[in-house]
């Protein structure tokens, strides 16, 4: 095993200022310049991509369930980062921490080549995610990362130094408010090919090292290289771990899936086979309560219980119509994420496969989201979804129903039944209807009166026809930047709302159409323009969020 300190130093504004750390060998100088942070102002500011945010569209699947997936949940896109370009090649990202207002992005390059990059995006204003640092290196993959308590970046990959076999890195770097702070430190030539997965367990670094490879516990900083092992213990094919409740899960092709205490050596409490997994392929895994859930390729997912000693259940790989043409081989379930009830499925070509399951693990909702490019990674956090894509890094957020929203006066929404109808939606003349929950259209039109609580997400058209009422508490989203859609208010038809409306498109309120704002907390976006035509009126307080309404 070799091990070396690498200080590699920041780069000022227009130069890297070489430093010295306590041991440097004359092999470790030249590595100082390939570890570069991004001092080029454009570079960050446009790598933000906003062109398809707003409503995505869900392909329901046909299942068992009692209820379909358009009533359960919505998603919408916030926005898109561009993966960093070096040496000509894109590099594709490769895994997500979040921490507080900012996310952590990893990325490698496929094949025999050495890149990476680390990015930090400040996530703290939904509507204008900011890529504010960004670390480029021309000698090793970073295929994993996390942000610790201390706001260190611990990370893991290949580097192009190594020993026979054994190219695995391990390394951090201080960052603050978003910005890197500090060297950054590394320890290469581990045990196995690559590192393919970096945790926090209880204060300690774990490194899972891919094929015949180990599982480390490290501390940081090291005595005489950046990290001190304190326990390791060799297994092949190494994929993935993930913590819980003083319980180390570590999946292994070999192995399967396996239940780890660590005090002072790892000891292996259970283990269970799991399907086969595919050889050099990326696979992830993920507590869901008391559960493991295991990615694994065509199979899908499956959900194991060590106290159980078995599989207890399936998720099989879904496939959106429009994907039917994708080769097998690219549909394949590469990761998996949990939050709350809801499970994520990065299925690679297939798209992102969102299931809801209850506490008893019966299906009540699926859905495949309509994004484009390919699921290679998915980390959720929250009501946030980090998708990572054959087109770069996706922010996501998924709308569920919401139990306990406090409404006013303005709508009886308590006796509301939730909707369940079609995904085009029509209210006919001299035709009044009431709903609550999630609604999710494609088009709406209105000719007679619409009352409806909770979260409407139309991904095409809006219309309020003359002399139409569309009464709302709650928010109103229609459309995404990728084909604007417009919300229409005809003569003598009234838009009353009591929330957030957001549109990614234009607003029109023609000659004696009016749109009312209800109470002192709504607000509005607007992507587009905002026509409002003589004898068209926008009345009470609202809060204009993007500056339309000047």
């Amino acid at each position: 095993m070799k091990k070396n300190l690498l200080g590699i130093c920041l780069l000022s504004a227009l130069f890297l200022i070489s430093c010295q750390t306590e041991e440097t060998t004359s092999e470790t100088q030249p590595q100082q310049s390939h570890f570069n942070v991004a001092t080029d102002a454009s570079e960050l500011q446009t790598a933000i991509n906003f062109n398809e945010t707003g409503v995505i569209g869900i392909e329901r699947i046909n299942t068992t369930r009692n209820q379909e997936s358009e009533w359960i949940f919505g998603i919408e896109q916030i926005a898109s980062l561009e993966p960093p370009k070096l040496n000509g090649e894109e590099l594709r990202a490769t895994h997500v921490d979040v921490k507080g207002n900012y996310a952590y992005v990893s990325y490698n390059k496929e094949g025999s080549i050495y890149l990476g990059a680390i990015d930090i995006v400040d996530v703290s204003d939904k509507y204008n995610p900011v890529l504010v640092s960004r670390m480029k290196t021309d000698i090793a993959d970073i295929n994993s990362l996390y942000i610790d308590n201390n706001n260190n970046i611990v990370f893991t990959g290949a580097s192009i130094n190594g020993e026979g076999a054994n190219h695995t890195l391990l390394g951090y770097v201080s960052t603050q408010n978003g910005q890197f702070s500090s060297d950054f430190n590394l320890d290469y030539g581990l045990a196995g090919h690559t590192g393919v997965h970096v945790l926090d367990f209880e204060g300690k670094t774990i490194l899972i090292s891919g094929n015949s490879g180990i599982v480390g516990s490290y501390n940081f900083p090291g005595n005489n290289s950046a990290f001190n092992a304190e326990a390791e213990i060799g297994l092949g094919d190494l994929r993935s771990a993930a913590f819980s409740n003083d319980k180390l899960a570590v999946l292994s092709g070999d192995e399967g899936l396996l239940d780890f205490s660590l005090n002072n050596e790892f000891i292996e409490n259970t283990s269970l086979e799991t399907a086969a997994l595919t050889p050099e392929s990326k696979r992830t895994i993920a507590w869901y309560g008391n559960n493991i859930l295991v990615s694994e390729g065509t199979a899908g997912a499956g959900i194991y219980n060590f106290e159980a000693g078995d599989k207890t259940m399936s998720l099989p790989l879904r496939v959106h119509p429009d994907a039917s043409s994708i080769s097998a081989e690219n549909k394949v379930t590469n990761a998996v994420s949990t939050d709350g009830n809801f499970i994520y499925m990065a299925n690679g070509g297939a798209g992102l496969d969102i299931v809801k399951l209850n506490d008893q693990l019966t299906l009540v909702a699926e859905g495949i989201a309509e994004i484009t490019g390919s699921a290679n990674f998915v980390q959720a956090k929250g009501d946030y979804i980090y998708l990572a894509a054959g087109t770069g890094l996706k922010i996501l957020r998924i709308i569920a129903p919401q139990s306990d929203v406090v409404t006013g006066d303005f709508l009886a929404c308590s006796e509301f039944d939730p909707y369940t109808g079609h995904k085009n939606l029509t209210i006919p003349s001299s035709t009044e209807e009431s709903y609550s929950g999630i609604m999710n259209l494609k088009h709406l039109n209105v000719n007679g009166s619409l009352n409806f609580c909770g979260d409407m997400l139309i991904e095409k058209s809006a219309n309020l026809s003359s002399a139409s009422t569309l009464n709302m508490s709650g928010n109103f989203r229609l459309g995404n930047k990728k084909s604007s859609e417009n919300l229409v208010i005809n003569s003598n038809s009234t838009f009353k709302v009591e929330g957030l409306v957001e549109i990614h498109g234009d607003l029109q309120i023609n000659s004696g159409g009016t749109l009312e704002f209800v109470g002192d907390d709504s607000k509005i976006f607007v992507s587009g323009k905002v026509k409002i035509n003589s004898g068209g009126e926008i009345i009470g307080d609202f809060e204009d969020l993007n500056n339309k309404f000047n």
